[in-house]
């Protein structure tokens, strides 16, 4: 299946949403959708271990 849309997250941004995901802030559907990003992203690496 081909991709819909391509993510293209800058460092900075990236590093926004590692804060994020390893201070569990804000509520969780955000949590979620910072992982889903990071997780899209076309010039990360894809899978980040964050516990």
């Amino acid at each position: 299946m081909p991709k819909k849309y391509i993510v293209r997250l800058s460092d900075a941004e990236r590093d926004e949403l590692r804060k994020v995901i390893k201070k569990l802030s804000g509520s969780s559907q955000k949590v979620r959708r910072a992982q889903i990003l990071l997780k899209a992203d076309a010039n990360g690496s894809n899978w980040t271990r964050v516990f």
